[in-house]
């Protein structure tokens, strides 16, 4: 049996959340459970009707017409504040899995490939001086100077980094990992975040690729760490000196709501990056937390960031995909309907 097809029907299957009884339930006895996890494994073949029927169970389409082929995620870890049930992580590295496939698939169709190379190689870090140090060669290397980083996302894709929004009902911020140990991907939760957040969220992803040496730190430790290097990409420390000055007693609600607004950054974020930089005190930090950010938890009033951050590689290839006919209407074998709209090619203008 085709290696592909059994891994496309082991990971749709927990994509979906479903176990070899369910499937075989549902299927109402056409199929016992024994052969669909032998279908899995590659150890035999379903028949036409039994494929067609997993298909329409698991509402997918087995389109292999783009050459995807299996790929190996590595190295991944989950951010959540709760520990997270091991059939949910299953679920989710197999939707990611699956993604990618049909990710690295389009882009060796179009000779599209990104390389990643990371700008921090050899960079030794202890303290949060090296992480701040880092982020600022993060912003040279990569040619983002030292002002508005205007997306997130879209900077990351363009580097290499494969960029994925999800719904996620479950408490996870976000994910992150390597595909076939040389491709780094981060999946962002897509309902019920801010821009602020998913932007800080994959940056803080991001310095947990970069710098793998934090894994043998303390958690809390390494996660501070993180959230170091996020707010420093976000906000530098020459705009901090700039607009709001190296030493404050007091801070205005208006100008923290325009650096949210020209930053993309939380104003929880802003103001526990003013701490971090000594430019407020500890007991003036506590104060506005206490006071006044614990009040109003969503920042209602404070400014927004008004530019739409999103990562977007991925729906151009499938655009192109529909467009140049690789892909047919309706059969663009979309295993993740939630993620992205279906293109056709009726509703195409083309120039």
């Amino acid at each position: 049996m085709n290696y592909t097809i059994s891994i496309w029907l082991k990971n749709i299957r927990r994509m979906r959340g479903l176990t070899l009884d369910e499937v075989s339930q549902h299927l109402n006895g056409m199929v016992t459970k024994q052969a669909i996890s032998k279908y899995e494994r590659g150890l035999m073949k379903p028949s036409s009707a039994v494929l067609e029927a997993l298909c329409k169970f698991y509402q997918a389409s087995p389109d292999f017409l783009l050459g995807r082929k299996p790929v190996e995620l590595s190295d991944f870890s989950f951010r959540s504040k709760d520990p997270i049930p091991q059939k949910i992580k299953q679920r989710i590295v197999s939707q990611v899995q699956i993604w990618m496939e049909h990710y690295l698939a389009l882009e060796n169709l179009f000779d599209a490939i990104s390389a990643f190379r990371s700008p921090v190689h050899g960079l030794s870090i202890v303290d949060f001086d090296d992480m701040e140090s880092a982020a600022m060669q993060v912003r040279r290397k990569w040619g983002l100077g030292n002002d508005t980083l205007a997306s997130v996302c879209r900077t990351l894709e363009l580097v290499g980094v494969k960029v994925l929004e999800l719904e996620i009902e479950e408490d996870v911020d976000g994910l992150c990992g390597w595909v076939n140990r040389k491709t780094p991907f981060i999946v962002l939760k897509k309902n019920d975040v801010t821009v602020e957040r998913k932007r800080f969220t994959a940056l803080h992803e991001l310095a947990h690729i970069l710098f793998p040496c934090l894994d043998a730190m303390d958690y809390k430790i390494k996660e501070r760490m993180c959230h170091r290097f996020a707010s420093a990409i976000l906000l530098p420390k020459e705009v901090v000196d700039t607009y709001v000055g190296k030493f404050r007693d007091n801070l205005t609600v208006s100008e923290l709501s325009y650096l949210r607004s020209m930053y993309g950054i939380s104003v929880a974020a802003i103001v526990h990056r003013l701490k971090d930089l000594k430019v407020i005190s500890v007991d003036y930090y506590n104060h506005i937390f206490d006071d006044r950010i614990k009040q109003n938890i969503l920042e209602e009033g404070w400014g927004a960031y008004p530019l739409i951050d999103e990562a977007v590689k991925y729906k151009s290839l499938m655009n192109r995909a529909v467009v140049e006919g690789y892909v047919k209407d309706g059969d663009s074998d979309d295993l993740f309907v939630e993620e992205r709209q279906k293109i056709s090619v009726s509703e195409v203008e083309i120039m």
